[in-house]
């Protein structure tokens, strides 16, 4: 029979067990899906934990509906899809608020809620799926579930607002503005078109404002936000932009003439006038809209990891419920405590991460004091080097390059991770610090009664053993609180990197698609990465997307 004391050791120890096979397998998993070996990453996720993992649902039906769509089962990927939104919906509504009311509860033991960016690509995936299937057996009413898909995605982003404690910066997506106006168009109803116009003008206003948070788009993203947070609206000297952030405006303002030229023929000298684009971007409106849409979805998303962070004990002494450790706390003196954590168990700030980069607000930073401190995780996005500017090609079936233009990013997800994730450790850097302090603290008063208890037995030089005594019983315990509250990185492991597009205007036929990769300003002579081939059938406008390695 096992004893009441092994019991909770034995607990933790198959936990780790469990945590970590599973870990294994989602890295095996993620590296067939990015060597693009799809049907062994499927293989390979049904065998795994996550499908009977309860408390990870929403994200099993995230990566079964990606592996599925890579495959080419588009009805499976729907269903997924659609399952997933409806988890999503249940989980924000229901349970999410009561979760951020939980005091004693560890993120990596709930439920899996998924990050502000998971939640709003579940409606990217969807629409994805329908418009693939749409194209594949013509049925309208596939397009029409992908464009009342982007509207429902678009709602999203007011239900997040609304129901965010604190505001977000992360409060629409690039992403939902340019590809949400590509599926509209696509659907060639002029009401739809009006509303795609909107969507691309709504995407630059972004580009022009929110864009500025990102490093792909601002070389100086963390002073801009700085700014941002506390003045409350953008600081337009503190956007510094990239060329990457060029490439998308010349691509936006391209798509806002040629609509315009199209539904509104009156308006495109003015508007011409008005936006001062390049005289290629120009050039490009003039000739009209392209029938051609070429998404890219590169590399994966850099993996979620647990970031060590310090917080201070004094800040977390008044929140102690336990009434024979508040009695002792009360006894010898707060300051006595926290001097035995330093002084006898060495309990000193470590090299830890600092709280944020730059989202990290005075509330946070006042704990991180240089005093008696445990360390705990909180999940941060992890650092990868940034991606590069690239140049389209296109091929006709002779060779020839009959299309070349630089190719945008609309989303770097990186970037849009670390922005959230940030934000995110804002409001539970205090929550958690403060619940792992308190079972930290409950170790220390422990650690403390055994050190008087030893110190008071030995007589002289006694002090030496019950420090060694102390130490013994505190280690113990916060090698258990240390494995009850490791970080949450459970993430949508598959999700691209970056989502690049644009848009072309070819006859009939079959086409190459490659990109190169500029040397500085420099634009590469031929392509160096050959992503595949694609066919026009006609001059109504087709999307197509493709996968580009890092």
């Amino acid at each position: 029979m096992v004893s009441r004391s092994v019991l909770p050791v034995l607990i933790l120890l198959l936990l780790g067990a469990c945590a970590s096979r599973m870990k294994d397998q989602m890295k095996d998993y993620r590296e067939a899906y990015a060597a693009q070996d799809f049907t062994r990453a499927s293989a390979l996720l049904e065998a795994s934990d996550l499908k009977a993992a309860k408390k990870s649902e929403l994200l099993w039906h995230l990566e079964a509906g990606s592996v599925a769509l890579a495959l080419g089962n588009e009805d499976e990927a729907i269903a997924r899809f659609q399952a997933s939104l409806e988890l999503i919906d249940r989980l924000f509504t229901t349970k999410l608020g009561s979760k951020a009311a939980s005091f004693l509860v560890n993120d990596a033991s709930d439920e899996f809620y998924g990050a502000s960016y998971e939640r709003s690509y579940a409606h990217y995936y969807l629409a994805k799926s329908l418009y693939s299937r749409y194209q594949k057996r013509g049925n309208k009413l596939d397009l029409q579930g992908a464009r009342a898909t982007i509207l429902a995605w678009d709602t999203y982003f007011t239900e997040l607002q609304r129901g965010a404690s604190a505001k977000t910066l992360y409060s629409t997506d690039l992403l939902l503005k340019v590809f949400g106006g590509e599926v509209h168009e696509a659907s060639g109803i002029r009401t739809d078109l009006q509303i795609a116009l909107q969507l691309y003008k709504d995407a630059l206003q972004v580009l022009a404002t929110q864009g500025g948070i990102y490093s792909v788009f601002n070389r100086s993203h963390a002073e801009y936000v700085r700014a941002f947070e506390s003045e409350g609206k953008p600081t337009e000297k503190l956007y510094v932009p990239t060329p990457l952030r060029d490439d998308l405006r010349d691509f936006l303002q391209f798509k806002i003439l040629t609509l315009t030229k199209e539904i509104r023929g009156g308006e495109f000298e003015a508007l011409a006038k008005s936006l001062a684009p390049k005289a290629e971007v120009l050039k490009h409106a003039r000739a009209g809209s392209g029938n051609v849409v070429l998404v890219f979805e590169e590399g994966l998303i850099p993996q979620k990891v647990g970031k060590p962070f310090n917080f201070g004990i004094k800040g977390a002494i008044n929140a102690v419920e336990n009434p024979s450790a508040k009695a002792f706390i009360a006894t010898v003196g707060t300051e006595v405590v926290t001097a035995f954590a330093m002084n006898k168990l060495g309990m000193v700030p470590g090299a830890s991460s600092g709280p944020g980069n730059f989202v990290f607000a005075h509330t946070a930073t006042r704990f991180a004091v240089q005093e008696a401190a445990v360390e705990f995780e909180l999940p941060m996005i992890e650092e990868v080097p940034r991606l590069q500017r690239r140049e389209l090609f296109v091929l006709d079936g002779k060779g020839t390059v009959v299309e070349r233009r630089p190719l945008p990013i609309v989303t770097e997800n990186g970037d849009l991770a670390r922005v959230v994730l940030e934000e995110d450790a804002v409001a539970r850097y205090v929550k958690t610090g403060t619940r792992v302090a308190i079972r930290h603290l409950l170790a220390i008063v422990a650690a403390f009664k055994v050190y008087r208890s030893v110190n008071g037995a030995s007589g002289n030089g006694g002090d030496f053993l019950a420090k060694t005594a102390a130490m013994a019983t505190y280690v113990g315990a916060s090698k258990g609180i240390a494995a009850l509250e490791k970080a949450d990185t459970r993430h949508w492991t598959t999700l691209p990197q970056a989502l690049r597009m644009t848009e072309v205007k070819l006859a009939p036929g079959k086409y190459q698609v490659a990109v190169g990769t500029y040397t500085g300003e420099k634009a590469p002579d031929a392509p160096s990465q050959n992503l595949g081939s694609f066919e026009v059938k006609g001059s109504d406008k087709t999307i197509f997307t493709f996968r580009l390695r890092n």
